[in-house]
């Protein structure tokens, strides 16, 4: 099945939301360690890292607390739920079958998904860019890449990559987007009938599995955050390195970036992609300053110097 077809069947509200925005007038925000975000241009790779190693990891729980609550307190949704799979000829009990293995088995789909998290940006904050964020990620010296949306979702669309806005629900937000996509399914239900049950199948389970990783408690709202995510039993991979972060061994799959003057250019090309860079409080600012105009330099990136901030705000 075409992919762009079936997200726009199995991921209505998605489709339905990048439909409004305007990506032209929009900015995402990456913070990171400005030891961490030299390596990044240095190494041509955003680093994804696995789900368990999130800040707080138990943010997929909630997701499949919001899901098991969904199913199992509504006897229509869960007639629904049979009556598609029984048109799509997905085989009995697929149903208990998905949340069964769903449940028994989340600490391995939390390791073998990997993330890179953004955040909607606000250019009116270009001089200082947000105080939470450089106190979560930042430490003594942080680094932020204000990036076109535009740049990056398109050319990623060609890489096994999902990005998606974090939702911020409650149960019942949760709940009127699993119906939503339930009525969306039966829509265009003679068109999916028509690949192969397993394949439409494994779609399905994808896409679950992606609202997972894509909704957190409202409580998070400021946030704002977007989030690309890869899982690694896809047929097509990543290109991954094993490393020690904080001590800890691990594997990262690396989105591919590159320059003009790069030989390879796969994936998201800096150039169109970086509006800027902020260097967040520290009293090294005039040191990362220079380091990070010097690597767009050897990157070739047009104006490194105009493209590169040092923060004006105070961090206690």
């Amino acid at each position: 099945m075409e992919q762009q077809r079936f997200d726009q069947i199995f991921r209505p509200i998605y489709y339905k939301l990048l439909k409004k925005l305007d990506l032209r007038q929009m900015h995402f925000a990456y913070y990171t360690s400005a030891m961490t975000g030299l390596n990044i241009l240095k190494d041509r790779s955003l680093w994804m890292r696995a789900a368990a190693c999130m800040n707080d990891y138990r943010e997929i729980d909630y997701g499949i607390q919001l899901l098991n609550q969904s199913v199992y307190s509504s006897d229509e949704r869960r007639r629904k739920l049979r009556e598609i799979a029984g048109k799509l000829r997905w085989g009995d009990n697929i149903l208990e079958y998905l949340l069964g293995d769903l449940n028994r088995n989340k600490q391995n789909f939390i390791t073998h998904t990997y993330l890179a998290c953004v955040t909607e940006h606000d250019l009116l904050k270009n001089e200082h860019g947000r105080l939470s964020m450089w106190r979560a990620y930042g430490r003594k010296t942080g680094v932020a890449f204000v990036l076109k949306p535009s740049a990056i979702i398109y050319p990623t669309s060609t890489l096994p990559l999902q990005i998606s806005p974090v939702k911020y629900e409650t149960q019942e937000d949760f709940d009127h987007s699993i119906d939503y996509m339930l009525w969306h399914i039966e829509r265009n239900i003679d068109v999916i009938s028509s690949y192969k049950p397993m394949e439409v199948l494994e779609q399905f389970i994808h896409v679950i599995l992606l609202s997972l990783f894509s909704v957190k408690h409202p409580g998070f709202q400021e946030e704002q955050e977007w989030r690309i995510i890869y899982q690694d039993k896809q047929k097509e991979k990543l290109d991954y390195s094993l490393v020690s972060v904080d001590g800890i061994p691990q594997i990262v799959y690396r989105l591919p970036l590159y320059g003009p003057e790069d030989a390879v250019q796969r994936g998201i090309s800096m150039n169109d992609a970086l509006e800027h860079i902020i260097i967040g409080p520290t009293q090294y600012g005039d040191v990362i300053f220079t380091a990070f105009v010097k690597i767009l330099e050897e990157m070739g990136i047009e104006r490194p110097a105009d493209r590169v901030y040092i923060s004006n705000i105070p961090l206690r």
